[in-house]
């Protein structure tokens, strides 16, 4: 087909011809006229080819071929019967039926072939996870759904073909989802026949296992458990005999054994658990005797670890903990005391932290003694006005914010108040006063400008624009920020101190 657009008629003017034409016009009109005739006759014929002869040339891939093929290559006997597709099925189709019923028959076609396909893929992967073991009966159905579809794709019901196969399909979908349950169900088989301790058993749901879940990742270990399976029986055996004649040592030994075989194995574990009570009974009461022995002579250690030996031997048993509380109520007794003296001489030292913290300490030990419940109180009270006499030297320049000099101006008149004031606190009353004098003395400094600047003091106030202006200030270090607009701003820090010429010059001269 021509790609060019055609374009639309146009009248003419309409001229009479001569009477007389010429031969060389009558032929020149004959030229151009055969090409047009033959182009049209071309046309047609190429329409009645894709129309009625090209519809028997195409015809769809026989899915009976491709089964075929798959159940050639799956190699499984008791596979889907295979479909043979009559010789002259190709040649016949089409002969006297419309294109239109052509193409549904072809389109059915197609969809048989795709559910059979499916079929064929999923009744590989069932077959060789053993899905003809396991579940036969339901396996066979589908297989027999699957036979009636190629019974009726060779008759060319493709409709009952695509429901037949659709039906075998959702059959072999359904085993294929309940595989899981199987799976689970086959585990807690095996692992029943490895605490019983049943060899064949286990060995045989191994096998069944492996088939119908090769990539399933508790096969590995499922396996070990097996391998292991006659050193078990055999480790156990032997407690049982190491029992009978007293010897729980051996017993705990044999029952360990087995443990190490297969640490999983519950009925090896429960085994060494008897045992095991019978072995530590003599060992719990010679570790109580040495613990109230070493209580009497006030070696703490040793008697806990002892009365602790006991419990972890005997675990649950009453002795052990009365035991242990009679310990911590002697040490208790024994710790408080020296925490007391401790806190005390903390006090008189007046290190206050050290005695908050001693005090924290025995009230951890009991909320309800008495000397810790007053110390703490005072001692708390001390700690954080030292604290805060210590700031008021340390952070001279903060005292220029009112506030915080008010705050000083407080906790140094709080300091005065103390009565029986100690050495220390007698020093940061005299290093408070001294700053705070030295904070409140005015001095005068200088503040020039360009007239142009806009000036603000932080913390202190907006001076705007100025060229030269004296102002008073507190000893401190002060910051002041200029701007003007078009210029970047400007942010000088500057120290005020008593006895030097203060002077500060803040404008903006770099241009934007």
């Amino acid at each position: 087909m021509s790609e060019h657009k055609e374009q639309p008629l146009s009248a003419t003017t309409f001229e009479p011809a001569p009477t007389a034409v010429s031969s060389a016009t009558v032929e020149r009109t004959e030229t151009l006229r055969r090409p047009a005739v033959m182009g049209l006759g071309l046309a047609v014929l190429l329409l009645l080819f894709v129309f009625f002869v090209l519809p028997h040339l195409v015809t769809p891939d026989d899915p009976a071929s491709l089964r075929e093929a798959a159940g050639n290559n799956a190699g499984v006997s008791g596979g889907v019967p295979l479909a043979n597709t009559a010789a002259g099925d190709t040649a016949e189709v089409g002969e006297g039926r419309s294109p239109f019923a052509e193409a549904q028959e072809s389109a059915l076609r197609r969809d048989a072939q795709e559910v059979l396909q499916a079929l064929l893929s999923k009744q590989t992967s069932l077959e060789a996870l053993g899905a003809a073991r396991w579940a036969e009966t339901t396996y066979n159905d589908a297989l027999e759904q699957a036979a009636l579809g190629d019974e009726a794709y060779r008759e060319r019901n493709f409709e009952q073909a695509i429901a037949s196969y659709q039906a075998a399909l959702d059959q072999l979908e359904a085993l294929e989802q309940g595989l899981p349950e199987r799976i689970d169900a086959l585990r807690a088989t095996l692992t029943l026949a490895i605490e019983a301790g049943d060899l064949l058993a286990a060995q045989a749901r191994l096998s069944e296992f492996v088939e119908m879940a090769p990539a399933d990742s508790r096969v590995i270990d499922l396996s070990e458990r097996v391998s292991a399976l006659p050193q078990v029986i055999g480790a156990l055996e032997a407690a049982a005999l190491a029992e009978a004649a007293d010897d729980f040592s051996a017993a705990v030994a044999n029952a360990q054994r087995a443990i190490q075989a297969d640490p999983r194995h519950q009925r090896a574990q429960r085994r060494l658990a008897q045992l095991q009570s019978a072995l530590t009974q003599q060992r719990f009461t010679a570790a109580m005797t040495a613990g109230y022995a070493a209580l009497a002579e006030a070696e703490f250690e040793r008697a806990r670890d002892q009365f602790e030996a006991a419990a972890r031997l005997q675990p649950g048993a009453p002795e052990p903990s009365a035991a242990l509380a009679e310990l911590e109520q002697a040490r208790t007794q024994a710790t408080l005391l020296s925490i007391r003296e401790r806190a005390e001489r903390a006090e008189r030292a007046e290190r206050w932290p050290d005695a908050v913290a001693l005090f924290e300490e025995a009230l951890a030990i009991d909320a309800l003694i008495l000397f810790a419940n007053d110390g703490i109180a005072r001692a708390q009270r001390r700690a954080d006005l030292d604290k805060r006499l210590t700031g008021i030297v340390t952070e001279q320049n903060r005292l220029i914010d009112r506030r915080v000099l008010r705050l000083a101006q407080e906790t140094l008149n709080e300091a005065q108040e103390v009565t029986s004031p100690g050495p220390r606190l007698q020093r940061q009353i005299v290093a408070a006063t001294t700053t705070i004098d030295y904070a409140t003395t005015p001095v005068t400094m200088q503040m020039s400008s360009d007239g142009l600047t806009d000036i603000t003091l932080l913390r202190v106030q907006r001076l705007g624009l100025v060229q030269q202006q004296t102002l008073t200030l507190r000893p401190g270090t002060y910051t002041a920020v200029g701007m003007r607009t078009g210029f970047r701003d400007v942010r000088i820090q500057f120290d005020v101190k008593p006895g030097q010429l203060n002077t500060v010059d803040v404008r903006c001269v770099e241009a934007i």
